[in-house]
């Protein structure tokens, strides 16, 4: 249950204005190992309407939500919990984690380079398992040896202005990358109105 959307201009020009907001350090909050996290809780009220306008599209994760039988009355009742941006530098990275809440997103704002460029400078280049850059999707799978399967992502520079929402609790990672720059994401979590925050 991973879904890939598109971040229309005006949206995505304000996000971006919202991510030069660097006045609350949110490290402590999340598990990334990167120097630059921050917390936008304060903007909530401006991201919230288009996540939830976006999820509310995708028809499997409105049935997925309606079978909770936790819509009632409200069919819509759901509200952005926590919202902050990411500055990912080269050998910066997120370890395994999953999210609070029903479902997190994360949008991408910009990602400093090509598959191709970060080929070059990946020391993996050779492997059978490049991951430079990547972001992955870990979950059991009884029909696999070892028991992990892993849905995995080449998000580089043509991902910029799209975002992805999934369920909160799968687990998901992101490995470092080797090129100059800054990847800049934004990500949140979703849960109903009248649940307690974690």
């Amino acid at each position: 249950m991973i879904y890939k959307f598109n971040i229309t201009q005006n949206i995505y020009e304000q996000l971006l204005e919202i991510s030069k907001d660097k006045s609350v350090k949110y490290n402590s909050s999340l598990a990334g190992n990167m120097v630059e996290e921050y917390g936008l809780l304060k903007y909530c009220d401006v991201v919230e309407p288009f996540i939830i306008k976006e999820l509310s599209k995708i028809e499997p994760l409105v049935t997925y939500v309606k079978n909770l039988k936790l819509f009632h009355p409200n069919p819509l009742n759901l509200m952005l919990q926590n919202f902050w941006v990411n500055y990912q530098k080269k050998y910066e990275f997120n370890p395994i984690h999953n999210h609070g809440g029903i479902f997190s997103f994360i949008l991408f704002l910009q990602i400093p380079f090509t598959n191709a460029e970060e080929k070059l400078l990946s020391p993996g280049v050779n492997s059978n398992g490049d991951m430079s850059g990547k972001l992955s999707f870990l979950y059991t799978h009884s029909d696999i040896r070892g028991g992990i399967k892993e849905q995995t992502f080449e998000v580089d520079k043509t991902w910029e202005k799209t975002g992805l929402i999934f369920k909160s609790e799968l687990n998901h990672c992101v490995y470092p990358f080797f090129s100059e720059g800054e990847r800049i994401t934004m990500s949140g979590n979703l849960l109903f109105r009248n649940d307690t925050p974690a």
